[in-house]
């Protein structure tokens, strides 16, 4: 069972848990931590920012018509009030998550005030870490579980570990509560744990991962059913997956963020009913998958050569392609988590762990959503 990112903050080290990008030691991701040791720096890939200034920004997927929807998971709360612990082990939660739809550069906020927790800084927040809309239907936002005991008084608790949707700018409601799925059924047998963490919402049914209980739930009709169980790696690491994207002929793609070892990840292409087809090994901690012009597109959140020893000089995360013959090659993208083709267009969020005021406080690395692959 992957570590619940509520249960540890800030614990030393990457946790490899259901939030991708759960939480680290402060010390290890401030921007002025520089490696002593110079390497060579890759390329940052040549890209165009689509969009700035954004808060936590994760599953990246086009609406039917076409445009652009992020999820922000937010930056928890900067009201001290609304924190509880001290120094490195701080926590805050608000309500300061949103889905956006993106457009022409532009943003609106078709879903809000969504659940979040982060660092009293507002970087690698959790919460409202998905978005989807339905075809002719409502905007849905997937909301990660968080313990009864870390939401302050005053920041209700109805949308902990819960599927929520609304018309634009409308009434949110609970259509699903996925963390509850996790406690009665525990499809994996290891126990209560549970982190919904991205959704897809198809033509008759609503798919969501839950990256802390290892599977994919099936929402149809009011009922919350198992999609799919992730596949088993041993007693110390978990597929845990954490994104969903529709690819040709109705075919779902999963990727697993898996463990902080390199290469270990896979991305999974199963039919409509949840039979795995095929898989594609060798990947980073996927956090992004999407299909276009014939090529699987994959982002790795922490893959590459820049660790978190190299920032600011360089920062971890790359986007990889996958050609139609196999053939791979990657460009580099700090923190990339969400990715969406459109056409010839890719488009992915970059700095998917940075508040709206930027990593460490520069704006330069806000979270963003960049076009990337010419």
């Amino acid at each position: 069972m992957a570590v619940h990112p509520w249960s540890a903050p800030h614990s030393r080290g990457v946790l490899a848990a259901a939030a991708s990008v759960a939480t680290l030691a402060s010390a290890s991701v401030m921007p002025q931590t520089v490696n002593a040791t110079i390497r060579p720096e890759p390329r940052v890939a040549e890209h165009t920012v689509v969009a700035a200034a954004l808060d936590n920004p994760r599953q990246l997927s086009l609406t039917p018509s076409g445009r652009l929807l992020v999820a922000q998971a937010g930056h928890g709360s900067y009201q001290s009030e609304n924190c509880a612990g001290s120094g490195g082990d701080q926590f805050c939660v608000g309500l300061t998550g949103r889905a956006t739809v993106v457009r022409h550069g532009r943003t609106r906020d078709v879903m809000r005030p969504l659940l979040s927790g982060a660092g009293p800084d507002g970087s690698f927040a959790i919460g409202s870490d998905g978005a989807s809309k339905r075809p002719g239907g409502p905007y849905y936002s997937i909301i990660t579980y968080a313990p009864p005991d870390i939401i302050p008084d005053g920041i209700p608790h109805r949308q902990s570990g819960k599927l929520l949707a609304s018309k634009a700018g409308g009434k949110l409601r609970v259509v699903a509560n996925i963390a509850g799925f996790e406690r009665r059924r525990d499809p994996d047998g290891e126990g209560f744990d549970s982190n919904p963490y991205s959704v897809l919402a198809l033509k008759n049914k609503v798919l969501v991962a839950d990256a802390a209980g290892d599977y994919i739930a099936q929402v149809k009709g009011g009922k919350t059913s198992l999609w799919t169980l992730m596949p088993e790696y041993g007693k110390r690491f978990d597929a845990v997956p954490t994104t969903l994207s529709k690819g040709p002929r109705g075919k779902v793609y999963v990727g697993e963020l898996h463990s902080e070892l390199p290469r270990e990840a896979r991305v999974w292409k199963f039919d409509r009913r949840g039979n795995a087809l095929r898989s594609w090994g060798g990947f980073t901690t996927v956090t992004g998958v999407a299909r276009g012009g014939g090529s699987l597109y994959v982002s790795e959140l922490f893959g590459g050569k820049c660790g978190f020893e190299d920032i600011p000089r360089c920062f971890p995360g790359r986007v990889v392609r996958v050609g139609p013959n196999g053939n791979r090659d990657s460009v580099r993208v700090p923190f990339p988590a969400g990715i969406a083709t459109l056409g010839d267009r890719v488009f992915v969020t970059a700095f998917s762990v940075s508040p709206a005021t930027g990593f460490g406080g520069n704006p330069e690395w806000s979270g963003q959503i960049w076009r990337i692959f010419g």
